[in-house]
């Protein structure tokens, strides 16, 4: 792998950026057109799963823990973006046969669309977080700088598995179904919907070797616990989510001259 291949996949991203947001905006609304409720549908899902772990855990386990509905929630709203990112980019290429035998753009543009109308959905539900964290005086403070390198960890860790799977798909189509599988056994193996505490310490350690577990226990940290994330686990995770994306920008790179002849 040459260095210029290494650095491809971010001068793409800073040669592109405008059209980028352009379209990750144009994703959004057509994800929304036609309907009256508009972006609060994605809301529904998160909402949803909010109020039947909430049940569960409160009502029917009596969970003791009164601010539980706000822990549930920072961590299902990063996670619904990297789960929809996925599942949706996954499919994105091979879905989209003109674009790609016709456009004249990258085709990895489309890939990051998906990511950041996602990403977009992110934030417009940030709010509904925040109302639930002042309505159960849930203290939040300055370990809030990190948000937004939070942000960038995610975007690229996101992107990265998402272009790589996106190229897999054009190939094999079965990817698509696994992955959407696969989505589901990871949530429940993340410490989102339960504490990490009332794990056995050698399972809390096998866990955490998956960045995405680590990545989400790091919103749960700034937005829950008002605590600082540990500066070297975090720097460990942005390399770690560098790595992926540069792994899979490489394979999308590498794949994108074919794509024209299988879908």
């Amino acid at each position: 792998m040459g260095k210029n291949k290494i650095f491809e996949g971010f001068r793409v991203l800073a040669k592109y950026k405008y059209l980028i947001w352009i379209l990750s905006f144009k994703e959004l609304k057509i994800q929304y057109r036609g309907s009256y409720l508009g972006f609060f549908w994605s809301l529904m899902n998160p909402l949803l799963l909010l109020i039947i772990y909430t049940f569960l855990y409160v009502v029917v386990f009596h969970n003791p823990v009164k601010t539980y509905t706000v822990y549930l929630f920072c961590g299902l709203l990063p996670y619904s973006w990297l789960q929809s990112s996925i599942i949706i980019g996954t499919s994105s290429i091979s879905n989209a046969s003109s674009l790609v035998s016709k456009s004249l753009l990258p085709p990895e543009i489309i890939v990051f669309s998906k990511v950041g109308a996602n990403f977009l959905n992110f934030i417009l539900s940030l709010p509904v977080l925040i109302i639930f964290i002042f309505l159960f005086k849930v203290r939040i403070g300055l370990p809030l700088v990190y948000f937004p390198l939070l942000v960038v960890i995610e975007f690229f860790l996101t992107s990265g598995i998402t272009l790589f799977l996106s190229a897999l798909n054009v190939f094999y189509r079965d990817i698509q179904f696994i992955i959407m599988n696969l989505m589901t056994f990871l949530f429940f193996s993340l410490p989102i919907m339960y504490f990490d505490s009332n794990l056995p310490l050698k399972i809390r350690h096998i866990i955490y070797l998956d960045p995405i577990a680590y990545l989400m226990k790091c919103f749960q940290n700034i937005f829950y616990f008002n605590m600082f994330p540990r500066p070297y686990y975090v720097l460990g995770v942005l390399l770690i989510s560098l790595l992926f994306y540069i792994i899979g920008y490489s394979y999308f790179a590498s794949r994108k001259e074919l794509f024209s002849e299988f879908v």
